[in-house]
C-alpha cells in the first residue's frame, strides 16, 4: 500500500528551493515523493501549476536581490505583450540578480543595475518597475509593439473599472528615464515615444492608428468625447471631427447582446447627426491594416478629405 507523504512544513510555498526545504527539516527522500515536482535542479514545486512570481519568491529565499525582469515583469504587470512572448509559449522566466547565474531552458538571467525606485513589490514578489519594463523590452518587441506598450503607460484611466485615476506615467516621465539611462537601445525608445499618444486604450487601438498614420492618413483624435447641439455621442476611438469621421474597433467585449445593442444604438444617434461610422474587427489589422486603411481613407474622401 503506498503511503501518503507527510506534510510539509507550511513555510515552504507552492515553490522552493532543496536548500529552503532542508532548513525546515524536510529531507531528501520527502522531495522525491511523488506530490512533488522538479521546476529545475535544485528547485521543487507542489503540484502542476505556479507561476512566475512563486519561483521568484523562492528563489528570493537565499538571494534578495532576485527579482523578475523584463516580458516576465511586463506580463505580471498587465502590459500588453504579443502572444510570442507570454510565458505559456515560451516556458521562460526572465529574472535579475546582483549575483551571476547561469541561465537555464527555463530561467534566464540577466544582469542588470537596478536603482531602488524602478523596483515594484507584489506580496513579497519583487520585479522592476513600470517604466524600467518599458525600457528593458526594446530589445524584445517591434517598433510598433513597444508604441502600444508605452501607449499603455500613458493613457488615462477609467477609475469606474480600474480603480485608479492617474496614468502608470507621463511622456514627460518616459522621456526624462530615457535621457537619464546609460544603457543601449535610447534611440529606438526615442522614436517610440514620438509615436505615442495618450488616449489609446487597448493594442488593436494602436495597432489601428499607426497603420492609418503610416498609409499618410491625418492623425486622429483618441478616444474624445463628442457632442453634437446637446447630444452625447460618445467616445469613438479614433475620431476625425473635421470630416465627421470615426471608428469604433470591435473586441471581443463588443460581442455580447447588450453592447451590442448599445452600440447600434450610439452608430444610430452619429449617423442622425451626420457622422459616419466605420466599424473594425480584428481582419482590419492583417496586412498592415491594409483593409481598415482602404475603408477609412475612402470614408474620408467622401467627406472632402484631399489627402
Amino acid at each position: 500500500m503506498t503511503r501518503t507523504p507527510e506534510p510539509l512544513p507550511s513555510s515552504l510555498g507552492p515553490v522552493f528551493t532543496a536548500a529552503e526545504a532542508f532548513a525546515a527539516g524536510v529531507s531528501a527522500r520527502r522531495l522525491r515523493a511523488p506530490d512533488l515536482g522538479r521546476v529545475q535542479r535544485g528547485l521543487y514545486r507542489r503540484g502542476r501549476r505556479f507561476t512566475a512570481e512563486d519561483v521568484a519568491r523562492a528563489l528570493r529565499w537565499s538571494d534578495a536581490s532576485v527579482m523578475l525582469c523584463g516580458p516576465t515583469a511586463a506580463q505580471v504587470l498587465g502590459m500588453p505583450l504579443p502572444s510570442a512572448l507570454d510565458i505559456a509559449n515560451t516556458q521562460q522566466i526572465h529574472l535579475t540578480s546582483v549575483h551571476a547565474r547561469r541561465s537555464s531552458r527555463m530561467l534566464v538571467w540577466h544582469r542588470f543595475t537596478i536603482d531602488r525606485d524602478d523596483v515594484f513589490d507584489a506580496q513579497g514578489c519583487r520585479l522592476t518597475g513600470r517604466v524600467r519594463t518599458a525600457m528593458d523590452l526594446v530589445e524584445h518587441l517591434t517598433p510598433d509593439d513597444l508604441v502600444s506598450v508605452l501607449d499603455h503607460l500613458i493613457r488615462h484611466p477609467r477609475p469606474r473599472f480600474e480603480g485608479r485615476s492617474a496614468p502608470y506615467a507621463t511622456p514627460e516621465d518616459l522621456r526624462l528615464a530615457i535621457d537619464s539611462s546609460r544603457r543601449t537601445g535610447r534611440a529606438p525608445l526615442r522614436a517610440a515615444l514620438a509615436r505615442a499618444r495618450v488616449g489609446s486604450d487597448s493594442p488593436a487601438e494602436t495597432s489601428l492608428r499607426l497603420s492609418l498614420v503610416r498609409a499618410g492618413i491625418p492623425d486622429p483624435q483618441l478616444n474624445v468625447r463628442v457632442w453634437e447641439s446637446g447630444v452625447d455621442l460618445g467616445e469613438p476611438n479614433l475620431s476625425w471631427p473635421e470630416w465627421k469621421v470615426c471608428v469604433e474597433h470591435e473586441g471581443p467585449s463588443h460581442l455580447t447582446p447588450e453592447q451590442l445593442a448599445k452600440d447600434i444604438c450610439r452608430a444610430k444617434r452619429r449617423a442622425a447627426h451626420g457622422w459616419l461610422e466605420i466599424r473594425t474587427v480584428a481582419e482590419h489589422l492583417r496586412a498592415g491594416g491594409r483593409l481598415a486603411v482602404h475603408e477609412v481613407r475612402g470614408a474620408l474622401r467622401s467627406r472632402g478629405w484631399e489627402g
